[in-house]
């Protein structure tokens, strides 16, 4: 691609920008943004530190070399903003973080029914836009009175702000509760439980068309050319999707940062299961399937600080490698799951110790774990599960571990290719500004990574594959134990 892209990633925790030119990343920047939480379960950002967090950004990054040509937006999906008859935020937007509309979720489902998951293809849980709308009504309803525009991620909010263009792509909507996924609507049953009118909802674009132009106000805040074409592309995990697998369908890919997660681009339409979530494509086309491990990495460091204290990652890793394929298994979740199941309540647990069960072993245990999880991730996804000689491209900080990436091969029974996929989500969108100019779409992080890295299984596999079954019972048979727990921790203190 020959134009030069500023592209944009309004993140929950920066903002980043990048100027790109073909390949090459010419300028680049990030700003820090902090996440408000002023009660349990709620997290909540100011939209107007998002657009000050874009103009430094852009602003650092516009000073090098020529001005782009286009700018291409992705970001965090799935945050509540309320706009008023000037485009102004009327209070802080909720979080995709914020679980507050717990009970306001059940009274929801309650009045829609199982019709609301058919429709949107998701079983929602609090932090659907549809039960913080709820809420909304419930404890702020002047703030909704007053509401004249809903925004439904960072995204949409700068392209407002830049433009004028009240929008929203396919994949940020397919995660709110509020989207009929087959017909790629918003679905008017929710709506009328809700009481918002559908005018007031962003439009629906596919995120690979230019969706505005930049204002002349907004222009010279950012140092950049009035009318400049801006294109809303998918939101982060869509454009992330783009920038790694770019079209490629049924090849499952792996994160593991501090939490984790696989997901598959394909054309199958699966109906809504708890454990996965489904976005549509980056094209607005397809499906994004997607299962997440809420600890990954954070287990892994919890892990080695506990049974290995003192040990960096490399030496952890060389003791876990002498010690051998274990036969306990774990369960990874610290702090709840979300998929392979996804229960609250759900804690980490080690089965199978001996007398000589050792600290190394124990490690090891956790690195396996995450593998364990991860084949009964893709269990779920019929077009991702069983062998296959495509490469699966792995990305993600805790997935620079040699040993962790040999052990998903071996338990997933499949080549791993280690991908450096850290501008994913920012190739992602200038892959979506090349679509909407119709100029030539530039290679994603898989089809230039270096094929000569895959691992490929080992013979340890036979022993993951005797105990792999053992491992996926684990979360049903101890699912009672752990809401006990869970019970016992709400229960107020005797007195």
């Amino acid at each position: 691609m020959d134009t030069r892209v500023m592209v944009v990633d309004a993140g929950t925790s920066a903002v980043k920008a990048a100027v790109l030119h073909d390949v090459q990343v010419v300028a680049s920047s990030e700003v820090a943004l902090a996440i408000d939480r002023p009660a349990p379960g709620h997290a909540e950002q100011s939209p107007d530190a998002w657009w000050e967090a874009f103009v430094t950004a852009v602003r650092k990054c516009a000073t090098e070399g020529p001005a782009p040509e286009v700018i291409a937006i992705t970001g965090q999906m799935q945050d509540l903003v309320l706009l008023d008859g000037r485009g102004r935020s009327i209070r802080p937007a909720l979080l995709y973080a914020d679980h507050r509309a717990t009970a306001e979720l059940s009274t929801l489902f309650a009045e829609i029914g199982p019709a609301w998951h058919e429709a949107t293809g998701n079983v929602a849980d609090p932090s659907s836009s549809a039960a913080q709308l709820r809420w909304m009504s419930e404890h702020e309803p002047s703030a909704l009175e007053r509401t004249r525009e809903i925004v439904l991620g960072s995204p949409g909010l700068i392209a407002r702000r830049a433009t004028g263009e009240h929008v929203c792509d396919l994949t940020t909507a397919s995660t709110t509760g509020l989207l009929d996924i087959g017909a790629s609507t918003w679905w008017s049953p929710v709506l009328a439980a809700l009481g918002v009118d559908e005018g007031r909802l962003p439009r629906l674009v596919d995120g690979t068309t230019v969706t505005g132009r930049l204002d002349a106000g907004p222009a010279a805040e950012l140092g950049l050319p009035s009318g400049l074409p801006l294109v809303h592309a998918a939101g982060d995990v869509g454009a992330a999707t783009a920038g790694l697998v770019g079209d490629q369908r049924d090849t499952p890919n792996v994160s593991l940062g501090t939490s984790g997660g696989l997901a598959i681009l394909t054309d199958s339409t699966p109906g809504p299961n708890g454990a996965l979530h489904r976005m549509v494509g980056p094209r607005g086309e397809g499906s994004i399937l997607i299962g997440s491990l809420l600890s990954a990495g954070a287990t892994l460091d919890w892990a080695r600080r506990t049974y290995l204290p003192g040990c960096d990652h490399t030496r952890a890793d060389e003791l876990a490698a002498a010690a051998g394929p274990t036969d306990l298994l774990m369960l990874p979740s610290l702090a709840g799951e979300r998929s392979p199941v996804r229960d609250a309540a759900a804690r980490g647990a080690v089965i199978g110790l001996r007398p000589t069960t050792t600290p190394a072993e124990l490690y090891r245990a956790a690195l396996e774990a995450i593998a364990y999880s991860l084949r009964e991730i893709a269990a779920l996804m019929p077009s991702a599960a069983g062998v296959d000689e495509q490469p699966m491209p792995l990305s993600g900080g805790a997935g620079r571990s040699p040993l962790l990436r040999q052990i998903i091969a071996d338990v997933l029974g499949r080549p791993v290719l280690p991908v450096a996929a850290q501008h994913a989500s920012l190739i992602g969108a200038q892959r979506a500004a090349a679509l909407a100019l119709g100029e030539p779409v530039p290679a994603s992080a898989m089809e230039t990574a270096d094929r000569s890295a895959t691992l490929q299984p080992g013979p340890q596999q036979h022993h993951y594959d005797a105990l792999a079954s053992a491992h996926a019972q684990l979360w049903q048979a101890l699912s009672p134990s752990f809401t006990a727990i869970a019970d016992l921790r709400s229960a107020p203190p005797r007195s």
